[in-house]
């Protein structure tokens, strides 16, 4: 007959019975675990955006735009599955200035003496920008997004903006568009007296804009 050594039992009985009943799952469930075969990590470095400021550039005159929109606007519509009657719309054409870049500012200035397109806005918008007694302080805008030509989408604000001039009694009034302004500046290598075109369309009541520049700092497929 044989015996059982009863001092190894017990002590291998004890280890058993502390184990609580979500410990006893847990070990299983981590066996389960160790027979799954581990997917391998991809070393791809994600890239960052290129730097464009230092690329050979085309120069065009404003005077070369028309207001037939380009063909990568009308892609891009196609490929959102916009489907408007209304064809993009030129709001401005202009060179870009020195304050256009200025991260502290982070805004495009669009005056409306400048303005080729006026009513670009649907009433909320132009009641909400145009209101005095709504905007007098500048801080209350329009949201919408902008498409750049690497069809890049960005979150901006559209405000009024009224500079007065006391000593002629006149004022400039002009719209400034925001919120991810000084990034695009960056990812697209704009500079300084770059020819810029922006148009703006619809989709789902949404206003979209849409940056088109002359000075292209990689050759676009259209």
């Amino acid at each position: 007959m044989r015996f059982l050594n009863t001092s190894l039992y017990d002590q291998r009985k004890k280890k058993i019975q502390k184990k609580t009943p979500e410990q006893r799952e847990a070990e299983f469930m981590w066996r389960v675990f160790d027979l799954v075969p581990r997917r391998k990590r991809s070393l791809r470095v994600h890239q960052k955006h290129p730097d464009y400021s230092k690329v050979p550039r085309r120069t065009r005159t404003p005077s070369t735009y028309t207001k037939t929109p380009p063909k990568w606007i009308i892609r891009v519509m196609k490929d959102m599955k916009i489907l408007d009657d209304d064809d993009p719309k030129l709001i401005i054409e202009k060179a870009l200035d020195l304050n256009d870049f200025d991260p502290l500012q982070n805004r495009l200035s669009i005056p409306f003496e400048s303005l080729i397109t006026k009513d670009f806005l649907n009433c909320d918008e132009s009641r909400i920008i145009g209101d005095e007694g709504i905007n007098n302080d500048g801080k209350i805008g329009v949201g919408a997004i902008l498409v750049d030509q690497r069809t890049e989408q960005w979150n901006v604000v559209l405000k009024k903006c009224v500079v007065n001039n006391d000593s002629a009694g006149t004022s400039l009034e002009s719209y400034v568009l925001g919120g991810e302004w000084s990034n695009i500046v960056k990812a697209n290598g704009l500079r300084d007296d770059d020819n810029i075109g922006l148009w703006c369309f619809r989709g789902s009541g949404i206003l979209f804009l849409a940056l088109d520049f002359a000075g292209d700092a990689v050759d676009l497929l259209e």
